[in-house]
């Protein structure tokens, strides 16, 4: 599924392939291969690029070519109650467009869209890379806080009783953390190399600097952490 928006004031319009504008938002959700195509040869976006996200075991990093930023973070997904996992997003930035890449829809991007008009602007490309960073690692942070809470209601249960299904789910709530773990060290290397591009204005036809940006990275940093 491919969608593409922009900013006309504090409104989001949609827009096509055909009428793509420079400061668009492409948001790919597990996109075909015509898609893939057709996004790589309308933004001039690597094409292994645009497919680095769609591989479910794709670690953190960033790559850059010389009009193409990605950067690849793993941001958390709850399944069910005690599950919880971690997926794959790919941000790219390009000197006139933003793109987001993701295998299915999660609650990270849910936070931008046709229903948060004012909540961030497509043609900002730096800020809105910053925005989609501190909403999941602030989603992390919700995600474990529920993961302690309902460990300890599992704990006061298995005093009561040894059901296999208590000790399941004890199980799983700890592979999910493990997956966590596993993925926030990956986003903490990832940050702090952004943070050093960013401080350095080595790409400066990508990322453009502002005071208020580099807080926010800080804040991402902070939170990350």
């Amino acid at each position: 599924m491919l969608k593409i928006y922009k900013n006309s004031g504090e409104k989001l319009q949609g827009l096509s392939l055909l009428g793509l504008e420079k400061g668009a938002w492409l948001d790919l959700v597990g996109p075909t291969e015509e898609e893939l195509e057709a996004v790589a040869a309308a933004t001039n976006v690597p094409p292994d690029f645009l497919r680095a996200a769609l591989d479910a075991e794709e670690r953190s990093r960033i790559d850059i070519e010389e009009n193409c930023l990605l950067v690849l973070t793993n941001i958390p997904v709850q399944y069910s109650r005690d599950s919880y996992d971690t997926l794959p997003l790919g941000i790219l930035i390009t000197p006139d467009y933003i793109l987001t890449v993701c295998l299915s829809t999660t609650p990270v991007m849910a936070d931008f869209g046709p229903g948060t008009p004012g909540t961030f602007h497509s043609f900002k490309r730096t800020r809105f890379l910053f925005q989609i960073l501190y909403r999941s690692a602030a989603l992390y942070l919700k995600y474990v806080t529920q993961i302690n809470r309902l460990t300890d209601e599992i704990e006061k249960d298995l005093r009561r009783s040894m059901r296999n299904e208590e000790i399941f789910e004890m199980l799983q709530l700890e592979k999910s953390l493990t997956f966590f773990s596993a993925s926030l060290k990956a986003n903490a290397v990832v940050l702090e190399r952004l943070l050093r591009l960013y401080a350095s204005n080595q790409l400066p036809h990508l990322v453009k600097r502002y005071e208020e940006d580099e807080d926010l990275l800080e804040d991402v940093i902070v939170e990350n952490r």
